[in-house]
């Protein structure tokens, strides 16, 4: 179901964007009009720390528990049924989350509560650098957390036996909300899959197809002049070191390292909402020195770090050395995508992104890392979960139509109880709907989360008084 419109400002959700983009603008803007929108309100997010003890591997409970970190929101809950469980992703939680998700919630008197992820921010079974214990940090592992979890506080703080429960997530945790459903069908009234990655791809060649078909010709073929001659640079020991030291990348990145990391400064940018100031600022090509055009460019949107960030090299990647960097670069992420997920993002000629960026690359990335024996068999892991078609009901799959991750994603309504509504319009990129509603939205956007407060509603029983309230979110 597409819903179209013209408007070019549809801003994310900062949740949504990794921990190695949250220097730039991008993050620092959305942060500035969540907070607005909170003072606005009179609302703030709840930052009292709260803590569960986790089985560390819930086949076997022999191995103890670790310590997870959770927050509340009760300040519109009313005593009634309603709960809502947001599912925090691959980065710290600090508070209680906000969003069009907290507002839906609060408008029905739901219950608010979520739980940081395992191995990240303070959620730590054990230390990055202890190898052995990764092996905790599955897919599997996470979605009983998340459902024991549920049933303490459902326990020891809602005190009832029944309770309606609707989860939300955007992006992985957009694909985790849909994959509780598919665990769990009747414990959870509805789920609300925000951008969800459901799909986990191997050779992933279809997302820089994507991007190739919602940037501007002009501007791709500048972005792709400059991985040119980054690459011919590399190759050339009199002009590499110069070249480098312009996007302050560490001499120890590879030239796939390096392929990889620009690849994924422009990628992110259509993602997120920011096709528009990538394209005005590459074009035109400057003939002089477009290394210090483009590194200016994806420095502005995610931050002086971004170019020297762990997460893009093997060699810092590989080396407990370097570990000090691990957490903020999203080590966990690596591991999770190494082992289970992949969605690794190739080239392919005509790509934006250069062909040396290759599966062979990541899996000798995995391996020197995390094993010689590491693989994501995302064929097995499809077929357990539902790949592009999950098995579940009562899940809205949401959106964006310039975002290159919904082919990761449920892409076309799987049927009346698993709709897919896609916002429509430049600039609409990933997670948007979980984002508060600013008076920039495009109607699309606005639209698409009005499709969102039906099914709701619908799924969750929510009585026609509580209804009419909802339709006054904006």
């Amino acid at each position: 179901m597409a819903l179209v419109c013209a408007m070019t400002l549809a801003v994310p959700h900062p949740d949504s964007v990794p921990m190695r983009a949250r220097s730039g603008k991008v993050y620092k803007e959305a942060v500035m009009a969540q907070r607005a929108q909170q003072a606005a309100s009179n609302w703030q997010p709840n930052t009292t720390v709260n803590w569960f003890q986790q089985p560390i591997s819930h086949a076997d409970p022999s191995l103890g528990t670790f310590a997870q970190r959770w927050f509340m929101d009760l300040s519109a809950y009313s005593g009634n049924n309603y709960a809502m469980l947001y599912i925090n992703g691959e980065g710290p939680a600090s508070e209680s989350p906000d969003g069009f998700m907290r507002m839906y919630a609060q408008n029905i008197s739901a219950a608010i509560f979520t739980l940081e992820h395992r191995f990240y921010g303070e959620s730590m079974p054990a230390q990055l650098t202890n190898r052995s214990a990764l092996q905790y940090l599955t897919v599997e592992n996470v979605l009983e957390d998340l459902d024991t979890f549920r049933a303490f506080v459902q326990s020891t703080v809602l005190k009832k036996d029944n309770v309606s429960w609707f989860i939300v997530g955007g992006s992985y945790s957009g694909a985790l909300s849909a994959w509780m459903k598919v665990k769990y069908p009747t414990t959870y009234k509805a789920a609300w899959s925000s951008s969800g990655v459901v799909n986990a791809r191997f050779d992933y060649y279809a997302f820089d197809g994507h991007i190739m078909s919602v940037l501007p010709h002009v501007c791709a073929k500048a972005i792709r002049s400059v991985f040119d001659q980054v690459s011919a640079a590399y190759d050339d020991p009199t002009q590499r070191a110069a070249m480098m030291a312009k996007f302050g990348t560490p001499s120890y990145f590879t030239k796939a390292d390096m392929a990889w990391m620009l690849a994924d400064g422009s990628a992110m940018a259509v993602q997120y909402g920011s096709k528009n100031y990538l394209c005005d600022n590459i074009v035109p090509l400057s003939t002089t020195d477009p290394f210090t055009q483009y590194s200016t460019i994806i420095k502005a949107l995610w931050g002086e770090t971004f170019t020297s960030s762990c997460y893009y090299s093997t060699a810092c990647l590989s080396n407990a050395s370097y570990s000090s960097q691990w957490a903020a670069a999203g080590y966990s992420w690596v591991y999770q995508c190494c082992t289970q997920l992949a969605y690794w993002q190739t080239g392919y000629p005509g790509s934006l992104r250069l062909q040396a960026i290759t599966t062979d690359y990541y899996i000798d990335q995995c391996r020197q890392s995390f094993g010689a024996t590491t693989f994501p068999d995302t064929y097995a892991f499809n077929t357990k979960w539902g790949g592009a078609t999950p098995n579940a009901e009562n899940v809205i799959a949401l959106q964006g139509s310039d975002d290159p991750w919904q082919t990761a994603g449920v892409q076309q309504s799987l049927g009346p109880l698993y709709p897919e509504v896609l916002a429509q319009c430049n600039q609409c990129g990933h997670c948007g709907d979980l984002m508060n509603p600013l008076e920039s939205d495009p109607p699309s956007l606005v639209s698409q989360r009005e499709q969102i407060v039906a099914y709701m509603n619908e799924w969750l029983g929510v009585s026609s008084s509580v209804s009419s309230q909802s339709k006054k979110m904006r």
